[in-house]
């Protein structure tokens, strides 16, 4: 399968954007796309930002969202992903749709909660005490 162009997958996308009921979303790409580690498999990624707090509300939005576009995209709340994921999107993602500096100021919150868990969170991710005591 071809690999798409960015340009295609804005216009893609741009189904979202114009949708009603998402017009007060962001979105952004993310993964592979991005990186440029694209392969034939590669699915392509793409968080809609909600700027909503509500777990709920949120949920009914990736509910909502499911098989707007093709199955080739992996469509997901931003807010719902866990937070190891969203700072992996934070440290790279492209804006298709929305403010550039206001999503990176959103973004700002998420940083600050990482700082706040990500010892305790990498901390866990060691099979033993001598491999974590090695990396001291």
């Amino acid at each position: 399968m071809e690999s798409k162009t960015k340009n295609q997958i804005r216009d893609e996308v741009k189904r979202l954007k114009n949708d009603a009921n998402l017009k007060d979303v962001d979105i952004i790409l993310y993964g592979s796309f991005v990186t440029e580690e694209i392969r034939p498999t590669s699915d392509i990624d793409i968080a809609l930002i909600s700027y909503d707090k509500i777990k709920e509300n949120n949920i009914e939005l990736q509910k909502y969202i499911l098989g707007i576009l093709p199955l080739k995209y992996d469509v997901r709340v931003f807010e719902l992903l866990p937070i190891y994921i969203q700072i992996s999107i934070i440290k790279n993602y492209e804006v298709l749709f929305g403010d550039p500096l206001e999503i990176s100021e959103y973004f700002y919150y998420f940083r600050k909660k990482w700082d706040d868990c990500k010892e305790r969170i990498l901390s866990n991710q060691f099979s033993s005490y001598k491999e974590r005591l090695s990396l001291l």
